[in-house]
């Protein structure tokens, strides 16, 4: 991604805060159960994701195993095997999902399609939006995931290949391509501040900075 460019706003449904250092208990989880009807395999599929990031925020990405994700989800191991029969192949699914819910964020974002720099504004936008829900939770998520993903070089292959295409669109945004490529580093760089907490700007100067980007998209090369 991007690469990497995962920016933010990526994840499910919000969670209920914890006390720091108190663990949450465990939420009640419906009887495990194998029937995969013919209609309805992609809820189920995000329903397994879903449930993998629960198990990941609460319990941390070492204890995402394929029985934790199926207790979280309410199935049998079974059923999530029929969907992701690995570890691996379950973080690679919630990495695509990351990727798959950017790129709508793009697509939100965009307008005046075919003017200059119309692309890398929406890119800017749906990075800089200073009003994600829950960002703390993408934000431990985000970093999970990637951390576990770090390890596998192939559970980053698709990451890269999205950041390929993003850079790909960048460039040939009709801006001055050195300018548009560095505005998306801009971007990918917030996104590693907020993921990993260093020095990340408050929601005003998130929003001057997004302005600031946007308003070099327009300036003639």
């Amino acid at each position: 991604m991007s690469a990497l460019t995962v920016p933010s706003r990526r994840y499910s449904t919000g969670m209920e805060p914890t006390a720091p250092g108190k663990r949450r208990a465990p939420k009640s989880r419906p009887h495990p159960t194998n029937d995969l009807p013919s209609t309805g395999r992609g809820d189920t599929k995000s329903r397994i994701l879903n449930a993998a990031e629960e198990v990941v925020l609460r319990d941390g990405v070492a204890r995402l195993t394929l029985d934790a994700a199926a207790a979280e989800a309410g199935l049998s191991k079974g059923g999530v095997l029929y969907h992701f029969p690995t570890r691996d192949a379950l973080v690679a699914g919630m990495v695509d999902k990351i990727i798959e819910e950017f790129e709508r964020d793009i697509d939100s974002q965009l307008t005046g399609a075919g003017e200059p720099g119309s692309y890398t504004r929406a890119y800017i936008r749906a990075t800089m939006a200073p009003n994600a829900p829950r960002p703390d939770r993408e934000d431990r998520l985000g970093a999970a995931l990637i951390a576990a993903a770090a390890g596998q070089p192939a559970l980053l292959a698709p990451l890269q290949e999205a950041a390929d295409r993003w850079q790909a669109r960048i460039e040939d945004d009709g801006l001055d391509p050195t300018v548009a490529t560095l505005l998306r580093l801009a971007c990918d760089g917030l996104w590693l501040c907020d993921l990993f907490g260093l020095a990340r700007p408050n929601l005003a100067q998130r929003g001057t900075l997004g302005a600031e980007l946007e308003r070099l998209t327009q300036t003639p090369p």
